[in-house]
């Protein structure tokens, strides 16, 4: 057994490691959210009132609401594949809390009213919304993983939590863009379910993907 080592034999053995960019995944993420929105408007359309150029105000804030927590996680991802000393990537966690508020709005209310029909949750519209969300999950949230794979991340966990986070926010983004339905109640649920559906698949596949 060996019980010194030479120096120069390790350095003889490094190899150069291409640097890795954030414009990267930020770009693939863009085109394939991007991919998602044109399938989606191409297959079933957008909504009436955005054809109009009249977005109603629900919708709206719906959407920038998955989008900021899109951007947040994403770029959060991405840093658990640079690490750095002294790099802070806590800031998707207030991209978070500011989505909740739409389902603590919701669990607000119906305990208020105390009764809510499942009428106010279109169960067979939610359900298609959780499927078509996903499916525009699975596209954009491969991609960024196997960008990952590239990378070095040192928690696969909160990798696989944050890919999944930021695939779900801009897969049902994308469909928000179709959704018809502005209700509290239905976007509290079926919004939730599908950000929170692809989160713990990301959690689940993704980090035997990049493991080193």
């Amino acid at each position: 057994m060996r019980t010194t080592f030479d120096i120069d034999e390790l350095v003889n053995d490094l190899q150069p490691v291409r640097r890795l960019h954030i414009w990267q995944p930020v770009a693939l993420t863009a085109l394939m959210t991007m991919i998602a929105v044109v399938s989606i408007a191409s297959i079933y359309g957008l909504r009436a009132d955005i054809m109009a150029g009249q977005m109603h105000p629900m919708a709206l804030l719906r959407a920038g609401a998955l989008l900021l927590l899109g951007i947040a996680t994403m770029l959060a991802t991405i840093a658990t594949a640079r690490p750095a000393v002294g790099r802070n990537n806590t800031g998707w966690r207030w991209a978070l809390a500011m989505a909740a508020l739409f389902p603590m709005t919701a669990l607000v209310l119906a305990a208020i009213e105390t009764s809510v029909s499942l009428e106010a949750l279109h169960m067979t519209l939610g359900m298609y919304c959780v499927k078509i969300s996903f499916v525009s999950a699975l596209l954009i949230g491969g991609t960024l993983t196997l960008w990952l794979r590239q990378g070095a991340p040192t928690s696969l966990t909160q990798a696989g939590w944050l890919t999944g986070l930021a695939a779900g926010s801009f897969g049902t983004f994308a469909f928000s863009l179709h959704c018809p339905e502005t209700g509290i109640y239905y976007i509290g649920l079926w919004y939730s379910l599908s950000v929170a559906f692809s989160a713990l698949i990301g959690r689940l596949l993704v980090p035997p993907l990049i493991r080193w």
